[in-house]
């Protein structure tokens, strides 16, 4: 640091000294009197050419009319802090200025601090390049999966839509297959008309089937009129049975004879209603298993087996998940009504490395989450769930931490694991740069550099 008075406060000069932000310091009349090594190397000056000059003079001659008019709102009191964000040579800085007053509360001086932001409005900018990306290119219906996992889903998705043939989602919980039964039906000639769901887990066996098939008036206590049921009320459209895994044998059977027969009749009725229903069934379980068990029927399973559609778990998704949670953090932040959060490097490689059991829904939860407890402008680690911070040997459920090797240092460990994502994000992306550096959260330049750095 270089001042033009001697310090007498050594403490002082040592924090300003090792401080990172740039601080200068101008008295009551204007006059700089203080620049710290931080400001020197962020702005490219060298102190003892600003010493002793206004203030003003450091700035470009067409801002001084509007920077002088700050100055003096801040000596007045009538502006408590100005901050402003402000380019040179290729970097961003934001400049603050804030009114310094002693203990009579007489104006004494005013503080400059400068921070380089440069990297910070980069990742932003990429962040919104990469959102208005997948939103235009990588988006299906409420879905986002730029992935080669997800490619044929969607086409399949595509192909299948305007047929009327039955379709049997399977995944696991939290993988997406409610939104996956609203593009069929969204993108289908059955479009116009409803789109009925019936979770078959959450309904007692001795109410399922008045759900699914309606009842007469008088068919039982408490029947007081007759009802619809799911099939009559998604006729023309389309019925989604979710977790059809869970459906007693008993409704399996009437279930059968109304797919093959295309007819209803109410609990308590006599006549045959005919239904024009496209079927659309989803469950996290492997049918195949439970029809060898004998818990599914086997021709119910080919009758809903028409045309397969399986959803991949997060965790073969690796190229989505930095990609969705961005998009996730601006949903939130907009709703929550506040600024769009970055993501820090140690919390993009616990996102990356974390199993996901319960896959989209988990991150979408996980970002939620981090949005309402973030104090600052940037999720950190400390932001997300706890088992985010596991080792990621440990979220894998593979082999626990080894213990570091004698003579090893965090930093080392650290950039061993920075290679491994790299290596990974580089995989994933077929060699591309952009493309990986896009996956990291990082400009292409960065990526350049780190892979020079570990060869």
């Amino acid at each position: 640091m270089a001042a033009a008075a001697t310090d007498t406060e050594g403490v002082f000069r040592a924090i300003l000294t090792s401080m990172g932000e740039g601080i200068i310091f101008a008295d009551h009349t204007n006059k700089i009197v203080c620049v710290n090594a931080a400001a020197e190397q962020i702005r490219g000056i060298d102190a003892a050419n600003y010493l002793g000059r206004d203030l003003l003079a450091i700035h470009s001659p067409p801002a001084r009319p509007r920077i002088g008019a700050i100055l003096e709102s801040l000596r007045s009191g009538t502006l408590a802090f100005h901050t402003r964000p402000l380019e040179v040579k290729g970097r961003i800085f934001e400049n603050s200025y804030y009114p310094i007053k002693d203990d009579g509360d007489r104006f004494v001086g005013t503080l400059m601090v400068s921070r380089d932001i440069t990297e910070r409005e980069h990742l932003k900018e990429e962040n919104l390049v990469l959102r208005d990306q997948l939103l235009s290119e990588y988006s299906f219906g409420g879905m986002i999966g730029r992935s080669p996992a997800m490619q044929p889903v969607f086409q399949m998705i595509r192909s299948t839509a305007p047929l009327d043939s039955t379709i049997l989602i399977t995944g696991e919980s939290g993988t997406g297959k409610e939104l996956v039964a609203r593009e069929l039906h969204g993108k289908s000639r059955r479009s116009g008309s409803p789109l009925i769901k019936v979770n078959c887990a959450a309904l007692p066996e001795n109410l399922l089937e008045s759900e699914l098939f309606g009842f007469e008036k008088g068919a039982f206590t408490g029947a007081l009129k007759e009802r619809k049921g799911k099939f009559e009320q998604a006729h023309r459209g389309t019925l989604f049975l979710d977790e059809i895994g869970e459906l007693p044998l008993s409704a399996q059977a009437k279930l059968l004879r109304v797919l093959q027969e295309k007819t209803v009749e109410r609990i308590g009725g006599s006549r045959e209603i005919q239904v024009d229903v496209r079927i659309v069934a989803a469950t996290n379980r492997d049918l195949r298993d439970d029809v060898a068990a004998g818990h599914f029927r086997e021709d119910l399973f080919y009758r809903l087996n028409v045309i397969p559609i399986e959803l991949p778990p997060l965790r073969e998704r690796l190229e989505d998940i930095l990609p969705l949670a961005t998009i996730f953090l601006s949903r939130f932040a907009s709703e929550m009504g506040r600024p769009e959060l970055n993501i820090s490097r140690e919390a993009k490689e616990a996102l990356l490395t974390h199993r996901y059991p319960g896959n989209v829904r988990e991150l979408k939860n996980a970002m939620e989450r981090a949005t309402a407890l973030c104090g600052g402008d940037t999720l950190t680690i400390d932001d997300l769930p706890p088992e985010f911070g596991s080792h990621p040997g440990d979220a894998r459920g593979g082999e626990p931490a080894r213990r570091p090797v004698h003579g090893s240092t965090l930093s080392t460990k650290l950039d061993n694991r920075e290679a491994e994502l790299i290596e990974q994000a580089l995989a994933v992306s077929g060699n591309r740069r952009a493309e990986a550096a896009r996956l990291l959260g990082i400009s292409r330049k960065t990526l350049w550099k780190k892979m020079k750095r570990y060869r």
